[in-house]
């Protein structure tokens, strides 16, 4: 099998070996291609990363390794993780995340710069990445939006550890050679020095100019002129190409950026510290966080184009405003739809406290109607054991229900101030649960091992009482609970 032939030699779908069917290329990296791959047992699609090794020379079959083996450390919701490592005749494989979005890099070369409040929601979910890898000791080196993936329901990804560096382990990089991308390079990496902790912090600091100011704070004709401004030039000020930044944010995006690691942040936990003292948690009266404003990069221009409106289109617009409200307006008095598509919430929903008293400033326990509250601040948790004849929840309402998805996200917990520094406490996460209705209808509901939402396969039901019960969970701690962390219905409700 040719897998190191051009794109458009190659034709798919196409076995690779008993596990995996091949479906298309993703990209191509330099230590072979990426692969959309289906895993057959699982009727689960992957990013099946190929390297030749009969092409590859030793330091690069190393470097693969130490991907595997660093990727394997990491179980974090903002890092691809890495389901399967191995090697087919002379092809070693990492079968990771399939991410569906954009790279960072995409929607980068396509807009002038960012709106702050997608920069918040990137920046974020980066630093909380990074920050839980530089916890198990995994410093990646090549922090870059090519290697930011960011899905169409605002998740973000890291992805490619390639050249990552393990701490306690020997260091692959060859002497004399510095392993990087130079826009992104710390000043001590184009030096050929170590790498710290500081290093990525100072790649993530050149991310954060780009989005801000729609270009990188140096660049050059040559790689060497790049490393040689990263040493010694101080990058332009912010506010030369950008008038609306929130006060502070240029002194976080330039400490990122000192020459100096002792002037940078120490660490990522006090750089998410920095962005949340100028993007404040936004709180409810009660004190629950409420999530960042949905950000849907592929279908809303929250970026400036910075193009001009042709006048013509504006003129068309003038005169077809003002018949649109008309027609709408007599559209709405015509015809009142009884149904819509919608989310749907539950009249009453039944279930058992959970004890552990998670939340300070609820006392009881975590109230069940904050499984729909739209954030993952906090966790459910159920005593329930599986094969228990016993629903661990009930929802009912108030009238006959089309519920057509339903989406979930189980056993973890949302955490600022966690010790482990990287924001979530884990829980046993339910694994297949069965759903029954009142009107008697039955379905089982298989649940994968990962963190955020998720949306398993679900026949809709008309009904006015869903009952859950466990089969069986990832029983990651005997002695720790069950837990739920968000709840999700998208329906329409009968008169």
């Amino acid at each position: 099998m040719n897998l190191s032939a051009p794109a458009s030699q190659q034709t798919f779908p196409r076995p690779f070996n008993e596990d995996y069917d091949l479906l298309g290329i993703l990209g191509k990296g330099g230590m072979g291609y990426v692969y959309k791959a289906l895993h057959k047992k699982l009727n689960r699609e992957v990013a099946l990363k190929i390297l030749d090794a009969s092409t590859s020379d030793e330091e690069s079959v190393k470097r693969f390794r130490l991907e595997a083996q660093a990727m394997k450390e990491l179980d974090h919701q903002n890092i691809v993780q890495v389901y399967d490592f191995g090697v087919h005749g002379k092809h070693f494989f990492i079968a990771m995340t399939y991410v569906k979005g954009s790279s960072l890099h995409h929607v980068l070369q396509n807009r002038k710069y960012l709106d702050f409040e997608a920069i918040e929601l990137i920046a974020k979910q980066v630093a909380r990445g990074l920050l839980y890898a530089h916890s198990k000791g995994i410093i990646h080196r090549d922090v870059k939006p090519s290697n930011i993936m960011i899905t169409h329901d605002n998740r973000v990804y890291i992805m490619d550890f390639g050249i990552s560096y393990i701490q306690e382990t020997e260091r692959l990089t060859m002497t004399g050679m510095t392993m990087g991308t130079p826009e992104y390079m710390s000043p001590e990496q184009c030096q050929g020095d170590d790498v710290t902790i500081q290093s990525d912090i100072y790649s993530f600091g050149v991310i954060l100019y780009e989005m801000t100011c729609g270009r990188l704070p140096f660049t050059g004709a040559k790689p060497i002129e790049i490393a040689l401004k990263h040493v010694r030039e101080q990058p332009p000020a912010l506010e030369n190409f950008r008038k609306d930044i929130p006060k502070g944010f240029s002194q976080i995006v330039l400490k990122c950026l000192k020459k100096n690691l002792p002037e940078r942040f120490h660490d990522m936990q006090e750089l998410l510290d920095a962005l949340d003292s100028v993007f404040p948690r936004r709180l409810t009266q009660s004190g629950v966080r409420i999530s960042p404003p949905d950000i849907k990069i592929p279908l809303r221009s929250f970026l400036h184009s910075g193009k001009k409106i042709p006048k013509k289109l504006i003129l068309c617009a003038m005169f077809l405003f003002p018949l649109i409200v008309f027609l709408m307006i007599l559209l709405m008095l015509m015809n009142k739809p009884a149904n819509v598509i919608q989310e749907i919430y539950p009249a009453e929903m039944l279930g058992v406290y959970e004890t552990k008293n998670l939340e300070k400033d609820v006392k009881k326990g975590y109230p069940l109607k904050q499984i729909q509250d739209g954030e993952l601040q906090t966790a459910w948790l159920f005593p329930a054991q599986p094969g228990s004849k016993n629903p661990f929840l009930t929802l009912r309402f108030e009238k006959p229900t089309l519920v057509m998805r339903l989406g979930i996200a189980v056993g973890y917990q949302k955490s600022v101030d966690d010790s482990f520094g990287d924001r979530f406490q884990i829980f046993n996460k339910p694994k297949t649960v069965t759903l029954k209705t009142k009107e008697g209808t039955s379905q089982k509901m298989v649940l994968e091992n990962i963190k955020g939402i998720q949306y398993p396969d679900f026949k809709p039901v008309e009904t006015v009482e869903i009952q859950f019960f466990l089969n069986d969970s990832y029983q990651m701690n005997p002695e720790t609970n069950t837990a739920i962390s968000e709840l999700r219905m998208i329906g329409m409700k009968f008169k």
